[in-house]
Order: C-alpha cells, then sequence, then structure tokens
C-alpha cells in the first residue's frame, strides 16, 4: 500500500490541511484548539490510509545534531561488531556519537530505520543495505537531498554512491585459487544470498579463479546460506540427507560463521577435516584459528573499513566535493589447516 499524504487524510477526514498537520506533529493543543474528537478521527484515518512522516523534508530543516546513523543488518555478526566498534570510536574522538539501528536483513525493518535516523537530526547516515535494492529509492532520495550517505560493506554495482567496501572479487579469487591449488575442483560455495554485492563480487572471484585455471563452473555449487552458524549447519545437514555432498571436495562459506556451521555438521557425521573435505571461510573471525581444525578464511580488515568510512564521512558532512567512488579495501588470505591435507598454516 502507498503511503498517503496530508492533503489525502485532510480530504478523507474533512478538515483542512493545517489542522491535520498539528494532530500528527502533536500541536494539536497549540493556539485553535482542536477536539478530541477530531484528533482521534485523524489519527485513525492517519493509520488506516498507511501515513508516514516525511522524515526527509523533516530532515532539511532541523539544526546540527553531532549525531551520525549507523544502519547495519546485524550487531551479532562480529564483521558489524567490529566496525560499529572503530568507527564508533573514530566518531566519539570528532565529538560525535553514533545511533545504531538495525536491518535483519529484511528491507520492511531497513525502511522504519532509515526513517526513525532521518528523524533523529543526524548529520550523515551509513547504511550496510538489507539484500536486494528493495531501498534504492529512499536511498537515492536522501542522496539527492545531499544528505551525507555512505553504503558499507555492501553497495549497489550499477548505481553510483558513496560507498567503502572489502574488495570481495580480490578476496574470493585468492581463496577459491588455493582450494583448487589443493586439487580440489568441486568447490560448493554457501554464498549467503545473492542478491548482495558481497556474494556477487564473491562468485565473480570465483569464477575468475576458475577461468584462470580453465576448468568449467558448475552453476550447481553456488547455494544460497544464509549468514549464520544455524544457517550454515541445517544446509549442510540437508545436503548430506539428500547424498548432494558425494564429489564435493571443498565448502567455502560466505563467512566464517556459515563455514562453522558446515564443520559442526560434518564432524556429526565423522566426516574429517581437511582429509575428508576442505572446509574454508570468510572474515577470519576471531575465534576461527582456535577451531578444533583451524579455519582458513579471507581477513577483511575491518578497522581500516571503518577508517576509510570515518574520513569520506567527515569529507561530506565539511561539505567538500568529491566524485561519488567504492573505495575497496584489499584483503588478505589467511591458510590455515582447514584446507591443507598436510598439517601447515600461514598467510598468502
Amino acid at each position: 500500500m502507498p503511503y498517503a499524504t496530508l492533503a489525502d487524510i485532510a480530504k478523507r477526514a474533512n478538515k483542512s490541511i493545517a489542522t491535520v498537520s498539528r494532530v500528527l506533529n502533536d500541536k494539536a493543543d497549540e493556539g485553535i484548539r482542536i477536539s478530541e474528537e477530531t484528533k482521534q478521527q485523524i489519527l485513525t484515518f492517519a493509520k488506516e490510509l498507511n501515513y508516514r512522516p516525511n522524515f526527509l523534508a523533516r530532515h532539511l530543516v532541523q539544526k546540527d545534531s553531532r549525531v551520525i546513523g549507523l544502519l547495519i543488518p546485524d550487531i551479532m555478526q562480529i564483521f558489524f561488531n567490529e566496525i560499529c566498534y572503530y568507527l564508533s570510536r573514530k566518531l566519539n574522538e570528532s565529538g560525535y556519537d553514533i545511533l545504531l539501528a538495525h536491518s535483519y536483513e529484511d528491507p520492511e525493518p531497513e525502511r522504519k530505520a532509515i526513517e526513525m535516523i532521518l528523524s533523529r537530526r543526524v548529520n550523515g547516515i551509513v547504511v550496510a543495505p538489507a539484500k536486494g535494492q528493495h531501498n534504492l529509492e529512499l536511498l537515492e532520495d536522501i542522496r539527492s537531498r545531499n544528505i551525507p550517505l555512505i553504503l558499507l560493506d555492501r553497495y549497489f554495482i550499477d548505481k553510483i554512491f558513496y560507498s567503502v567496501t572489502s574488495d570481495d572479487v580480490q578476496g574470493s579469487y585468492r581463496l577459491v585459487s588455493h582450494l583448487i591449488d589443493q586439487g580440489a575442483r568441486n568447490i560448493l560455495f554457501l554464498c549467503g544470498d545473492r542478491e548482495t554485492s558481497v556474494t556477487i563480487e564473491r562468485i565473480a572471484g570465483y569464477r575468475k579463479a576458475f577461468l584462470e585455471q580453465k576448468i568449467p563452473v558448475e552453476e550447481r555449487l553456488f547455494l544460497e546460506s544464509g549468514f549464520f552458524q544455524k544457517d550454515g549447519y541445517k544446509i549442510t545437514r540437508r545436503l548430506i540427507a539428500d547424498g548432494a555432498l558425494k564429489g564435493v571436495e571443498a565448502i567455502m562459506g560466505v563467512n566464517d560463521e556459515i563455514a562453522l556451521g558446515v564443520l559442526e555438521a560434518l564432524w556429526e557425521e565423522g566426516v574429517k577435516v581437511p582429509q575428508d573435505i576442505l572446509v574454508a571461510g570468510y572474515g577470519d573471525e576471531r575465534y576461527s584459528k582456535y577451531l578444533r581444525v583451524p579455519l582458513t578464511s579471507v581477513q577483511q580488515q575491518t578497522s581500516v573499513l571503518a577508517e576509510h568510512t570515518y574520513r569520506l564521512l567527515m569529507k561530506l558532512i565539511e561539505k567538500k566535493k568529491i566524485p561519488k567512488i567504492n573505495t575497496k579495501v584489499s584483503c588478505q588470505l589467511i591458510v590455515r589447516e582447514s584446507t591443507v591435507r598436510e598439517r601447515q598454516g600461514g598467510a598468502a
């Protein structure tokens, strides 16, 4: 259902736009008295017509708040936890606070969170978009009004925004090349959600590694998985039950949590890692080197991502004219025992 305007509500209630505005902005008791019956009638019609305040317009007339809005999918993901920590430290040094919100990978909570952030007089907004492009129009509207906006970790590949991301093509290419060097050809990629840029680029890196070795890519080996340990465990248990892991020589998770769920399911079945199958993650979380079999992963530089985001944000707040670019931060492949059949480890 499309959002109603003040005019829509005024027409339905047979009242003036000014009266409707006073009620919805909680100013009904200031100046001309508005009856309780009229107030309730307007509030009822506003709810029925799916009215939402125009937070973008309101933002333009509000004063400096020294607050930055940060919208991420979920703070429980260690990657975003670290980003929040490093970014908040940098902003605090400059006298800014963070207003944190979550999308939970769902476009509707994401829209509500963006509206809430805008209503709080923020000086800028940093967004790690939820899957897909459901709220692209809203983000484009924010951008068009020159409200400082940066996309973090994820971006819209075919759209022009300020953004700061990891070089996921490079990171995935290095990881898949390593797995190929270890003799793997059937490499299953549990890829999170295929609508996000991180998955799109990691698949591109996978393809690049296979193309370089002149090995055909099998589309069946790209499976959406979610982003948490329970998701990796669930999909691996299903694959085992269906006999779909037969012939698979390596499993690559979209992050270390997925890889951890994979390991849990494999170990329950008595599958040995790396002897029977190689397993790798992405993100190099703090726990990854301490597992029963230390996990090969791609290290993302969360502190560097936060630093670039902070510097770009300050330039936008200071209204410096800079081109809309996607800043790419390099990744490092960390090789550990989970992908090396002869026990060895190190960095590459």
